[in-house]
């Protein structure tokens, strides 16, 4: 069975994005491994908590986030996911790297915010350090999404290397609602852009021959502002996750140079990084 491993650094990021996993992990009928990076306040208090459906209540919680999930998941019906929880307080990133490959950890979440001004995490991991270790993907959940269901998810590609092994981890994310994954064709830096016939001819022959999935599609972009590019995937098609490769295909001039949580305000959705 699949493991999400979650990583509580005790911001509201953190906690916003431990409750969208709990959606993935109810559809992917996953197990969730919250990972605390910090120590908890052991006292009650008032905690606003979001159904599955977007509706908020206000009620007393514990403040440990394993706790706040079990009753989260405990309102739905359906399927719900085993939690664990483990202190990584002391881990550094190679560490939590090799336990992650280890126990094959399929996603890695985090919270992410768009403004210095928000409380930010006192983690000690280094994400760039540990993405460069790592096996599985790692899913950023900016603050003010609000949480739904994935119906689009669009993949920036350049299709003369597109990776069918992360085209097909983005099928079985997929799956559960049906969603639509596009790859975005952008050419790698240096290299022409493709015409239609031949992006679709790669497509039709390298992607689909090897992946079945009637939801998936291709979109050539030939926009070479990437500000644009982006908002028109964001804002234009409304998709619900952004997926990028690590250090590949403008990787840096949309994301910077480094992965930390503070999100650039172009990219408004949950953003879910491949390691290169």
């Amino acid at each position: 069975m699949k493991t999400l491993l979650v990583f509580n650094d005790g911001t509201p990021q953190g906690t916003h994005a431990a409750k969208f996993a709990l959606v993935i992990a109810r559809g992917l009928e996953a197990n969730i491994l919250v990972a605390n990076a910090c120590k908890t306040v052991d006292v009650m208090h008032k905690e606003k908590i979001f159904t599955v459906d977007g509706d908020e209540t206000v009620r007393d919680c514990e403040p440990e986030l394993t706790g706040a999930l079990i009753k989260l998941s405990d309102q739905n019906a359906g399927f719900r996911p085993e939690m664990k929880e483990m202190d990584v307080t002391l881990f550094n990133e190679t560490q939590l790297a090799e336990f992650s490959n280890k126990e094959q950890i399929w996603m890695i979440i985090r919270g992410a915010t768009h403004h210095s001004s928000t409380t930010l995490s006192k983690e000690h991991i280094n994400f760039n350090t540990l993405m460069n270790k790592v096996r599985c993907p790692l899913l950023m959940v900016p603050l003010h999404w609000s949480i739904k269901q994935i119906e689009r998810m669009v993949y920036i590609a350049d299709l003369r290397y597109c990776r069918i092994q992360f085209v097909r981890f983005l099928i079985e994310l997929a799956k559960p609602w049906s969603a639509i994954v596009s790859i975005a064709n952008l050419s790698a830096k240096g290299l022409p852009d493709m015409r239609e016939e031949y992006a679709t001819a790669v497509f039709k022959d390298e992607i689909c021959a090897n992946v079945k999935y009637d939801n998936l599609l291709l979109n050539n972009i030939r926009e070479k502002d990437l500000t644009k590019a982006v908002d028109v995937m964001i804002n234009g098609l409304h998709n619900d996750l952004l997926v990028m490769v690590n250090h590949r295909f403008h990787f840096e001039e949309i994301v910077g140079p480094y992965i930390t949580e503070e999100f650039p305000e172009l990219i408004t959705i949950p953003l879910l990084i491949f390691p290169y």
